[in-house]
């Protein structure tokens, strides 16, 4: 009879397994990096900023070229951090998250870092199946954050 249990419960806990493997948003693991000092100019690209009467951070994404900038507006010893999202559209045209993370930079005030990821492009065949690829910021300062940016197709 223990033997049947087992068997019954092992082949349970494998469908449970197979049942999460099949959903890719189940997969999504958070990325965590350090970002690099960079001098680009972000003006032409899709940012928002967490803005309040101590505190200031900026985050952006550049689609062309897959980077995410953190940027640091205020002296108070706190680092900058970009989180971010990408979902993709399954073969059905429903989107779902992919890969999220955070990009931190803690290079000093008035200054920022990037990151350079690679994510699938909105044209191009995906991992879910379908095509279309898209990403959100927002900019964080501590557990304090921005509100999340518009979704950016991912060019």
């Amino acid at each position: 009879m223990r033997g049947a249990i087992r068997t019954v419960l092992g082949m349970a806990a494998t469908g449970m397994l197979v049942l999460a493997m099949s959903n890719p948003a189940a997969a999504a693991t958070m990325e965590y990096d350090t970002a690099v000092k960079d001098t680009t100019s972000v003006n032409d690209y899709y940012c928002v900023v967490k803005d309040d009467l101590w505190t200031s951070a900026r985050a952006c994404f550049k689609p062309s070229g897959d980077v995410l900038f953190a940027g640091d507006e205020f002296k108070d010893g706190a680092s900058a951090t970009t989180e971010w999202q990408n979902e993709l559209r399954d073969s059905n045209g429903n989107w779902g998250l992919y890969r999220n993370g955070k990009c931190t930079w803690s290079g000093g005030s008035g200054t920022q870092g990037s990151c350079n990821k690679e994510m699938y492009e909105y044209s191009s065949k995906n991992a879910h199946g379908g095509v279309g690829s898209r990403v959100r910021v927002k900019a964080c300062l501590g557990d304090s954050c921005s509100s999340w940016s518009r979704w950016i197709l991912n060019a």
